[in-house]
């Protein structure tokens, strides 16, 4: 009997095997391979009551306390309650004087095993030889216990024959199948966390932006990950095998597997940096190097990660540029999004006399000039808004506090979401363009020896007055002025007395007028005067125009000191009225004209009005 216990021992300790395939079989699906550990463990007992020591007809032993007492310590509750209760139904419905002892031994073994569960949890055993070793004997001490209940004719022999053999067989097998399940379950955290590792490693390899080669001491790539292929020299699948000699130009490969050796030799990470012509075109790209710990298929090997660099290499020779462009002799300036200046050239700081310390952190609209309007800055703004950019003629002021005039190029700089982050502002002085602009319109507009406007820009004025008479319903008068006796101070003191005597009444008459009037020299002795916005009422406006009129001969009929030549001289006036009734200029020319005529013809000194 002891040899059939001893067979019936191993035999169960070989199919508990089968617990590790199910958990193999049934993988991540815990609930589905726990159910399964459960049978499994309860067909093992039913198997093991199938082949039993036989001590009397419905008396017998096996090793179902064993193989219960694990299923509790490695399956948990529900696998030994599975298991127990197939095995306490098959032993009920063999029967026999040994099935109430039967079932109190398989309850006994799932509750040890639950037990030694829960202490190894706690910590209050370990996974050990003596641990198991001691959980084995005490377990079947235990049930030996429950063999006392069985009746006397059969407890004698069992204490003659098997109690021993049940104690020393069965308790060292119980702590050997929990060794061997424990090293199975062990291996299979191994292997799972293996697969963890494995699946998480490659993962993030191919997540990675990078590309990975693994390559051998003989420059044969072994393994190769790239998130794009076309950032590759050749296809993966005409790399993988091949030397670098095979796939790379001669001179790439011999560089490369020079690097190699170079790491495998010094055994620390090495760096190189570097240019291909990849399927997807020439990239720039950074490289770092690291031996492997273990050899590839007997051979020393390489870890090598390269980096696609060519946006930022590109990116920084950008600003390469941009920076020997900044501190050109180009007025720059760099903004932020509030116009809150950030930096600035030399030659903007020589521009407007500032120190850079003085300037940044300022508003950009603390250098205005103050010439421009509001609605200057808005079109300025609406401008950016719409366009991205800005480009025009804009006055600063220099800290000096001259101002100075600036052809002026303004950029919003816009991030990946469009949003503005910067203001770059480019300018140049076109203070000496403005002045000759300004001796161009001198010349066309101006009348060289009085600088009064000359007979073209009276016309324009004019224009402009006789619309603005018709828009606002005011009045206006065209005064034509002639110098009396002109002739006669050419002929008598010569041309350069003339001229003086010119731009002395010129002066004089400018004082007379209004700021708003025009007074013009179209000619020779003749000089034009524009009165704009009289009064609405046309009598009221008359008087007005005499008034000026009369001022304009009271001044000019004052003595003369022309550089100490004493003289006198006079004027006459004509005058012609113009309202919002439509009038022809040249007509209204004429009609002045004529009243002058009709001044001197008056005696001189005198002012004649027009009558229509």
């Amino acid at each position: 009997m002891t040899l059939d216990l001893i067979y019936s021992t191993a035999l169960l300790l070989a199919l508990s095997a089968l617990y590790e395939f199910n958990l193999r079989v049934w993988g991540e699906r815990v609930g589905a391979a726990r159910i399964c550990s459960g049978l499994v463990f309860g067909a093992i007992c039913i198997f093991g009551m199938l082949h039993p020591a036989n001590l009397a007809p419905g008396v017998i032993f096996d090793a179902r306390s064993a193989i219960l007492g694990v299923a509790g310590i490695f399956g948990g509750p529900l696998v030994a309650i599975i298991a127990g209760l197939i095995a306490a139904a098959y032993r009920l419905w063999l029967g026999g004087a040994g099935a109430v002892v039967g079932v109190a031994v398989i309850t006994t073994s799932v509750l040890f095993g639950l037990a030694m569960r829960h202490a190894l949890y706690r910590g209050w055993a370990h996974p050990k030889l003596l641990d198991f070793l001691v959980f084995g004997v005490l377990l079947h001490i235990v049930c030996l216990g429950w063999f006392l209940l069985l009746p006397m004719q059969h407890l004698q022999k069992l204490l003659e024959t098997l109690a021993l053999p049940y104690l020393f067989v069965l308790a060292p097998s119980t702590a050997l199948l929990a060794l061997l399940l424990h090293d199975l379950q062990e291996q299979r955290k191994s292997k799972q966390a293996l697969a963890r590792s494995e699946a998480l490693r490659r993962a993030i390899t191919r997540a990675s932006p990078d590309l990975l080669f693994v390559l051998d001491e003989d420059g044969r790539y072994v393994e190769v990950i790239s998130p794009e292929e076309r950032l590759l020299y050749a296809p993966i699948s005409e790399t993988i095998g091949k030397r670098m000699d095979e796939v790379l130009p001669a001179s790439e490969a011999k560089r490369f597997h020079e690097f190699l050796l170079q790491t495998l030799k010094a055994g620390t990470p090495q760096k190189i940096d570097y240019e291909l012509d990849t399927q997807g075109g020439r990239h720039v790209f950074e490289g770092r190097a690291q031996t492997l710990d273990v050899r590839v298929e007997g051979k020393r090997a390489v870890v090598f990660v390269a980096r696609d660099v060519t946006e930022r290499v590109k990116a920084e020779q950008d600003q390469r540029v941009a920076a020997v462009a900044f501190e050109s002799r180009q007025a720059m300036l760099v903004s932020d999004a509030g116009s809150v200046i950030l930096r600035a050239n030399q030659a903007f700081l020589d521009l407007l006399g500032y120190s850079r310390e003085e300037l940044i952190g300022r508003k950009t609209s603390s250098l205005r000039s103050g010439r421009h309007d509001a609605a200057f800055y808005d079109a300025l703004w609406e401008s950016i808004r719409k366009t991205g950019k800005w480009e025009g003629e804009m006055w600063d002021q220099r800290k000096s506090g001259d101002l100075v005039p600036l052809w002026t190029t303004i950029t919003a700089v816009r991030d990946e979401q469009g949003k503005v982050t910067h203001y770059v502002a480019a300018m140049s002085d076109i203070s000496e363009r403005k002045l000759q602009e300004e001796q161009i319109r001198s010349i066309a507009f101006y009348d060289p020896l009085t600088a009064l406007p000359n007979r073209r820009l009276l016309l324009e004025r004019l224009q402009r007055a006789l619309t603005l008479t018709r828009r606002n319903g005011q009045h206006g008068a065209l005064l034509f002025v002639d110098v009396d006796n002109f002739k006669h101070i050419n002929d008598e003191h010569g041309h350069h007395a003339g001229d003086l005597l010119l731009q002395e009444i010129a002066s004089r008459l400018s004082r007379v007028v209004r700021e708003a009037d025009t007074v013009a020299r179209i000619g020779g002795d003749e000089f034009v005067i524009v009165l704009e916005h009289l009064n609405e009422e046309p009598t009221l406006a008359r008087t007005e125009a005499r008034q000026i009129a009369a001022k304009a001969l009271l001044a000019m009929a004052k003595p003369y000191d022309l550089q100490g030549l004493a003289y006198q001289s006079s004027g006459s006036i004509g005058i012609a009225m113009f309202n919002a009734t439509e009038v022809d200029l040249d007509v209204l020319m004429r009609h002045a004209d004529e009243a002058m005529y009709q001044a001197k013809h008056a005696g001189k000194n005198t002012v004649h009005m027009h009558e229509d």
